[in-house]
């Protein structure tokens, strides 16, 4: 992944020397995003393809990226434009811990109900987002555009069950991205872009060393600005 995005760059410089012209050019910047994240867990104890509990909790946080992008503009003699970039957030994003007392459905059966506290975190990291931006000139310096992309992070979740081993494990996430947003060029290369984005991610399964298995289904809503200049 990250020889790829480094392809990607590369490409995006060399355009740059040949074709920047007016809107057109290799840019850099940052973004401050406002994310709201959906979490639906889903908790099969034994693995029998019974779910025994469910939840469903939402995370609002604040985050930091930088990232890299070349527009085109005038595609085909029109006022059709194109960006490709790479964004990367060197920061990590916690889901907030959850706790829940709950008595042990293992230990009901046995005869001997026992009562304790269950508990869920996990950690976003490493991620990044691949994306293209295909969109329209409504102006010399301004453009509305839709957003496709790939994201990739990895999760780190911990848990702790009254009913089963605790799960402390890092797993691969996955997801693709929409979303619209506009882009205003000033005459100096410097530009601001107002995003609205959508990540639905793959889910991912944690399985405890007694064979309960947990799942989580993500899924975050961003609200972006970001500030760069142009080349």
């Amino acid at each position: 992944m990250k020889n790829l995005i480094s392809a990607i760059l590369s490409v995006c410089m060399l355009m740059t020397v040949s074709f920047a012209a007016n809107a057109s050019g290799f840019g850099m910047g940052v973004t401050v995003s406002m994310n709201t994240m959906d979490t639906a867990g889903k908790e099969d104890i034994d693995s029998n393809k019974t779910i025994d509990s469910t939840k469903t909790v939402s995370d609002d946080f604040t985050v930091g990226s930088i990232f890299g992008e070349y527009t085109s503009t005038g595609i085909a003699g029109s006022m059709v434009a194109m960006t490709i970039g790479v964004d990367y957030i060197p920061f990590e994003a916690d889901i907030e811990k959850r706790s829940i007392t709950q008595s042990s459905l293992k230990a009901i059966a046995d005869g001997a109900a026992t009562t304790g506290t269950n508990s869920v975190e996990a950690t976003v990291s490493d991620h990044y987002t691949i994306y293209l931006q295909p969109g329209f000139m409504v102006s010399d310096n301004t453009m509305l555009y839709g957003t496709l992309g790939y994201a990739t992070a990895q999760v780190h979740g911990k848990s702790v069950s009254i009913s089963s081993t605790d799960i402390s494990q890092t797993l691969d996430l996955n997801g693709t991205v929409t979303g619209a947003g506009v882009k205003h060029i000033r005459d100096n290369g410097i530009f601001i872009k107002l995003d609205y984005k959508e990540t639905d991610y793959d889910k991912i399964h944690f399985t405890t060393s007694n064979n309960t298995r947990a799942t989580a289904d993500l899924s975050n809503s961003t609200y972006a600005l970001s500030i760069g200049k142009q080349f």
